[in-house]
């Protein structure tokens, strides 16, 4: 309380006092003889003295009861202007009265709860920024003006840059080139309305790397209530990226394949037709050259015109054959060959081959050897089987020299197949063209003086033939020395099993 107050209050307290005696003293007076004024009068000294006494014991008493009031709030008052500070290490005593220090106490209660939530306060705000500054995720914050205020570690690291780098810079020194319009209207947006919407954006590193990321972003307000900036929280998208990246070329890929098979299938039936359309007319072709060369039936020919229709009926057999393996290759790669299986007997199979193939060896002065030595039987098609070993046998006899050339065919039993095998000692392979042996139309002698007048397609007829009966065909080639070609054939039960 103030000294001046407290001066108006003695006065007052004195006036009432000496009013209150000077009331008493008169009233006396006026009722007393005049005789007993003398005496009165005498009296009036004491009376006055006692006034004084009781005024300067009500004095005291008010001040005491005054400064044991004004104190404890005085200190109250300090202590709420500390608190008003921020200054929360205050503590008042409880001296004083009842009320006083009941208002003390809850105070102090006060207080205390204050420092119990600014400490929460603070463990939660370590909190935050122990998660902002280590988490994985790409932190900012910006404010209003565009100028990063802080970020975390990833953010800065993953852009290449420090983290003292990237504060007071202006958000679209990161942002890639191309979205660098589309970043600044939405952040132009978000300062009118305050709504933050999640964005693509492609993001730029230091060293002019592009990476796209998804942006999405937390208001942050002042104490009234006033946006002043926002948080974005960043994802690196890459792998999102590259997922649909691939999923939209799978899908293009897939289009593209569905296409080809289109093709493909249109490819087969034109095939399929012409084939089919340049064989109907041999069939005349072959009747008339045997019917000219029969002798009076449709006149008598010299030897020139006999040689010329023997050229013709050769070469309209020759196309007749190529005709027919462009149809087999098509048939196999589309599917639609059908096999005639049934038990056979490869040892059978093999003499047989060997004695249709004797005669022609030895004109032609080739050592021709059959090494099957097994008692074999397969359940496959024997003709197509058949067709194989010819293929090899022919390739082998263009591709060996006339003079010291050798051909071994055999067959033997192995891991629950029969393996075939047609060897020579001829010309070999190439290694650069070893590759693509099985693929259509190759020939190891492609120039025109070649003397092997094949299609191109023995090989693949005779590796489609093999794989539709569940083998396989392989060669080992020595380039100059010699070629030996291998298939496989199921044994009768595994095939069964396989069919089962």
């Amino acid at each position: 309380m103030r000294v001046g107050l407290q001066i108006a209050i003695v006065a007052s307290m004195f006036t009432v006092i000496m009013t209150a005696i000077g009331y008493v003293l008169l009233v006396q007076l006026n009722k007393a003889d005049p005789i007993k004024m003398e005496e009165l009068t005498k009296n009036i000294t004491p009376i006055f003295s006692f006034g004084i006494f009781i005024f300067i014991v009500m004095a005291g008493t008010m001040t005491f009861l005054i400064h044991s009031i004004t104190n404890p709030v005085k200190k109250l008052r300090d202590a709420a202007d500390k608190i008003a500070k921020g200054d929360l290490d205050v503590k008042i005593s409880t001296k004083g009265t009842d009320e006083v220090r009941g208002l003390v106490i809850s105070f102090n209660a006060m207080v205390n709860e204050l420092r119990k939530a600014k400490e929460d306060q603070s463990m939660a705000m370590a909190k935050y920024k122990d998660l902002y500054d280590t988490s994985p995720g790409l932190y900012r914050t910006v404010s209003v003006d565009g100028i990063i205020a802080d970020c975390n570690k990833s953010y800065a690291e993953r852009l290449g840059y420090t983290i003292e780098e990237v504060i007071g810079s202006h958000y679209n020194k990161y942002t890639a080139p191309k979205d660098t319009d589309i970043m600044t209207h939405s952040f132009e947006t978000w300062k009118l309305t305050g709504i933050s919407k999640n964005i693509e954006i492609s993001l730029k590193t230091k060293d002019g790397i592009t990476f796209p990321t998804m942006i999405s972003g937390t208001n942050i307000y002042d104490e009234k209530g006033t946006l002043i900036g926002c948080n974005n929280i960043i994802r690196d998208i890459s792998e999102i990226y590259e997922a649909r990246k691939n999923r939209e070329k799978d899908a293009t890929m897939e289009l593209q394949v569905s296409e080809i098979r289109k093709m493909d299938k249109l490819k087969n039936e034109f095939a399929s037709m012409m084939t089919h359309e340049l064989k109907t007319p041999l069939t005349p072709i072959r009747g008339h050259c045997e019917m000219l060369k029969e002798p009076g039936l449709l006149g008598d020919l010299n030897q020139d015109q006999l040689d010329s229709i023997n050229k013709i009926a050769e070469n309209a057999l020759r196309l007749e054959r190529l005709i027919g393996d462009v149809m087999l290759a098509q048939r196999l790669e589309i599917g639609q060959m059908n096999f005639d299986k049934q038990k056979f007997e490869v040892t059978k199979l093999m003499s047989e081959i060997h004695n249709d193939y004797s005669q022609t060896m030895k004109e032609k002065q080739i050592e021709f050897v059959n090494s099957t030595r097994e008692d074999l039987s397969l359940w496959s098609d024997k003709n197509r089987v058949r067709q194989v070993v010819d293929n090899l046998i022919q390739n082998a006899v263009d591709f060996t020299p006339k003079n010291g050339g050798r051909i071994e065919i055999g067959a033997k039993s192995e891991d629950s197949k029969v393996i075939f095998y047609v060897k020579d000692n001829g010309m070999g392979i190439p290694k650069e063209v070893q590759p693509i042996m099985f693929k259509k139309f190759y020939q190891v002698d492609a120039s025109h003086r070649r003397k092997h007048k094949g299609s191109g397609l023995g090989l693949v007829i005779c590796k489609g033939i093999v794989e539709g009966l569940g083998g396989g065909i392989w060669f080992e080639s020595e380039p100059g020395k010699s070629t030996s070609f291998y298939f496989s054939i199921p044994l009768e039960v595994y095939y069964k099993n396989r069919l089962a």
